[in-house]
């Protein structure tokens, strides 16, 4: 599988760029104070004109071309309404944790106390204005306004607990799929699930999951088209090299495998991979995590098409490489099985060993037709009478 630019992996780079992340995250929203009043008008009224704007792309709202000639009361009077319409239509699609944090707000007057203020996944939440934050006592408090309170309790029933039922189940086989698939357009992955499924699925229903679970889920990725796994480096590269395994289909996989998959941080314990895992802590003496954490990343590199220069590289960047050809050699040897016994996103799921087995169609030559006169084309010099066409019908 071609790739569009080179493969480089640091992981201090990474955790250098993640910290730096948290702390802007942090320092922006510790400059809001939690109101008085815990309603919708002072949760919007907290927030900037450039932080409102964000509420409108997300809810798709008509948006002024120069921010700078809004009043920031115009903008309010526009938005605040619509989030309240809009929350209402879009609690249907919430996940099982969703519903727990809604709930737990609506018994404690709108607080959040309870909640990690380090989950970037509640400013997802923020976006859309079902949630808000600000400071109190030093501390930093999420709440649900009173208007979004009212929205919830109006659905909140025992109908809507098996809808939220359903949505998780919903999302949790589609990030299945997608770690064994790389990437699945949504036709398919909508056609494929309500094979699993005992409910029926309205296709609108099952996109606003989706597009729900694409931002609460951390380790899957919302396209135009797609849903991919969080770990897809180029998205185009790996759906070609897919197009080009001809009619190899996904691979049909049972419920329960699926559904374990979509856990974020599952790991598919084979044995191939608890020997890789467990070499690297006999011979590097990493732990349990650094040893997982080590074979997921060669399987991120595997999976985006990269081959054994790459895996190299990332073995030298963090001190993993062997002392001695003997042990290098046992080490490409544990990759080398690994790879082999690992479903590959590139062959949809299957291992290399099950592509292989897999029926090819039959090749159906195509032509024109031929005349009884002709000479045959088998090359006898005969005429197509005399020769074949006579042998086909006796």
């Amino acid at each position: 599988m071609e790739t569009e630019r080179e493969f480089t992996f640091s992981e201090a780079e990474y955790n250098e760029l993640m910290e730096a992340q948290k702390a802007e995250r942090m320092k922006s929203l510790r400059r809001h104070k939690l109101p008085e009043k815990l309603t919708l008008r002072e949760a919007l009224n907290g927030m900037t004109k450039q932080e409102l704007e964000d509420i409108q792309y997300n809810l798709n709202l008509p948006m002024a071309k120069n921010i700078d000639r809004v009043k920031k009361a115009e903008m309010l009077d526009m938005v605040e309404p619509e989030v309240v319409k809009f929350a209402g239509r879009w609690f249907v699609s919430a996940l099982q944790e969703q519903k727990e944090l809604f709930d737990y707000a609506c018994q404690h007057k709108g607080l959040l106390e309870n909640v990690h203020c380090e989950d970037y996944r509640l400013d997802y939440l923020r976006g859309i204005g079902v949630l808000s934050c600000g400071m109190q006592d030093g501390n930093l408090v999420w709440f649900m306004p009173e208007e979004i309170q009212a929205e919830y309790q109006k659905i909140n029933n025992g109908a809507f607990a098996d809808a939220v039922n359903l949505n998780s189940e919903v999302m949790r086989l589609a990030a299945g799929m997608v770690f064994y698939y790389g990437i699945i357009n949504y036709d398919e992955l909508y056609k494929k699930i309500c094979d699993y499924i005992d409910a029926d699925l309205e296709f609108a229903d099952f996109m606003g999951i989706i597009f729900n679970g694409g931002c609460w889920y951390p380790h899957v990725v919302t396209g135009q088209h797609d849903l991919m796994h969080e770990s897809l480096m180029n998205p185009e590269a790996l759906q070609q090299a897919q197009r080009q395994q001809g009619s190899l289909g996904y691979a049909d996989l049972p419920y329960d495998k699926l559904y374990d998959a979509g856990q974020d941080g599952y790991i598919e314990s084979t044995e191939a991979y608890r020997a890789l895992a467990q070499y690297f802590m006999q011979k590097k003496e990493l732990d349990v995590l650094q040893a997982a954490e080590a074979v997921r990343s060669i399987t991120i590199i595997i999976q985006n098409g990269y081959g054994m220069k790459e895996i190299v590289g990332f073995l030298a960047d963090n001190q993993l490489k062997m002392d001695n050809g003997q042990d290098t050699d046992e080490l490409y040897h544990l990759i080398g099985e690994y790879n082999n016994t690992m479903p590959l996103w590139m062959l949809k799921g299957h291992t290399l060993a099950d592509a292989a087995s897999q029926p090819r169609p039959a090749v159906v030559r195509e032509g024109r037709k031929i005349g009884r006169n002709e000479p045959c084309p088998c090359g006898s010099g005969k005429k197509y009478k005399n020769c074949c066409l006579d042998k086909e019908w006796n």
